[in-house]
């Protein structure tokens, strides 16, 4: 009985680790799938703004910008994703929340199981 339950929550550990590695290949696919789509647009756009012609030299700059500034957070984010899955596979959210956010969330459970409580 023992060695079930033991492999029930071997299953279950397992079972949560791929969850958060499909998750992760998921976020990839979307970050890959709307990077391609931005470059594309920004292809297009400048072909039909006339390229190297452009008039106005700054817009252009801003634009080139704005458009690679989307895909470098996001590509820290998807790092950060990455390295939580792949190089620290048991660290949770609830282990990256900051102490006071724990604390407050444990105060309002306490409060609403009071008010709860008194009715």
């Amino acid at each position: 009985m023992e060695e079930k339950s033991r492999e029930l929550v071997q299953f279950r550990k397992a079972n949560k680790r791929l969850k958060r590695i499909k998750k992760f290949y998921r976020h990839l696919s979307v970050y890959v799938i709307i990077n391609i789509i931005i470059f594309g647009v920004k292809i297009s756009f400048y072909r039909e703004l006339g390229g190297q012609n452009l008039a106005d030299q700054g817009f252009q700059d801003w634009y080139t910008l704005n458009l690679l500034i989307t895909p470098l957070l996001w590509g820290l984010g998807l790092l950060i994703h990455g390295m939580l899955v792949f190089k620290y596979p048991d660290l949770t959210s609830k282990d990256l929340k900051p102490n006071f956010i724990k604390r407050w969330e444990e105060r309002k459970i306490k409060e609403f199981m009071q008010e709860n409580k008194d009715l």
